[in-house]
């Protein structure tokens, strides 16, 4: 893996903001991009389905073996414990995950977490950064089947065609930009579709309705399951197909780092990751529930001693539990900290996109890079 420099493409705002990314500000950047080997993309790709698996195996153990942890450790209320259950017994079908990668310095991946229930980045991953490629280099190839698979999976999850209510938070140009996004690649499997902002579905006796009165029988939400749990168990427990399904929030929340590392202690990919302080060593310390890098530290711990080397970074995440992941040291290109977002699309590996930063941490400032696959 390599970062080089390039040029930007002339009016490259004006190309990329008419395929609908309109809310990137200064997050995308085409100063460089990075080089993979065609070896290094395998290498990826079997990472990512090796995590997969390890995923699936961790949330079919806490659903079938542990079912008090979801109570303990997420502070779920029983009756959303229960549809957790029935959902993984259904074998309700997931969309789309992305796990966040660190190569080390031997270049093997990390994973740092499993982005399940609400990813984004998504659009940049799928399409903008093909069309960079076309553009730029079109002779090189590209690891990004994202967009094919998300149109196949939505055949493969409603078999039938029909209609799929898209909700989300629409006074977040980020959110709003992914959910349309989502929504044509339903209307390019042959489905009908209608966004709308997440207060606006409305609940009566346990079946949502959109604004015009329609019932609202399938819906992808752009919504975390926690806050849901938190402000609507009858929302969690209503007769409506959801996309992503609800047992994604088992793989959602850091805590199941840990269960991961009980599992499979072995794993290349796996670091140790602990619910409480561990008696030494360099960890870094994150909020069980959090998004783009807040409440996140690093701490050196001798004999459950801490000592701060990173301070907390800022964010609302910081009243609840957290865990104790192991610090690894990552490799750093041209001054920049990379993290590779490797997607699964319908159950399998689909393609990488890759976050920067100047800083060990990766948040919402962190820019967009693309890609290619070059020897």
């Amino acid at each position: 893996m390599e970062r080089v420099p390039v040029v930007p493409r002339s009016g490259y705002r004006e190309k990329i903001e008419a395929l609908g990314f309109d809310f990137h500000g200064d997050y995308w950047r085409e100063e460089a991009c990075y080089h993979f080997t065609a070896r290094e993309i395998e290498q990826l790709e079997t990472a990512t389905a090796e995590a997969y698996r390890m995923y699936c195996e961790a949330a079919a153990y806490l659903i079938e073996e542990k079912p008090e942890w979801m109570e303990r450790a997420l502070g779920l209320p029983r009756e959303v414990c229960e549809r957790i259950r029935d959902s993984w017994d259904a074998d309700e079908l997931s969309l789309y995950g992305r796990f966040d990668f660190l190569l080390d310095r031997n270049g093997i991946p990390k994973i740092l977490e499993f982005n399940a229930d609400t990813p984004t980045s998504l659009l940049e991953a799928s399409v903008i950064q093909w069309q960079w490629k076309e553009d730029v280099c079109p002779q090189y190839d590209q690891y990004n089947g994202i967009h094919e698979g998300l149109v196949q999976s939505w055949k493969d999850i409603f078999p039938e065609g029909g209609a799929i209510h898209f909700a989300g938070v629409l006074d977040n140009s980020e959110d709003t930009g992914t959910l349309q996004y989502l929504a044509s690649t339903a209307m390019e499997a042959g489905f009908s579709t209608r966004v709308l902002d997440m207060n606006d579905l409305d609940l009566q006796d346990g079946i949502f309705h959109d604004p015009s009165g329609d019932v609202v029988k399938r819906c992808f939400k752009l919504y975390p399951w926690e806050w849901m749990a938190d402000e609507s168990p009858a929302g969690c427990l209503a007769d409506v197909t959801w996309v992503e399904p609800v047992w994604k929030l088992v793989m959602s929340n850091k805590a199941i780092l840990c269960t991961l590392f009980e599992l499979f202690p072995d794993s290349p990919y796996v670091l140790p990751c602990y619910l409480s302080r561990p008696q030494s060593g360099l960890y870094c310390k994150k909020p069980v529930f959090s998004r783009e890098g807040h409440n996140v530290s690093m701490l050196e711990i001798h004999d459950w001693e801490e000592r701060i080397r990173l301070p907390e970074t800022e964010g609302e995440y910081n009243t609840g539990a957290y865990v104790y992941q192991q610090y690894v040291e990552p490799t750093v290109y041209q001054g920049r900290y990379p993290v590779i977002g490797s997607w699964i699309v319908g159950g399998e590996p689909a393609g990488i996109g890759i976050r920067e930063n100047r800083s060990e941490v990766t948040d919402n400032l962190s820019e967009f890079v693309p890609h290619i696959i070059v020897g």
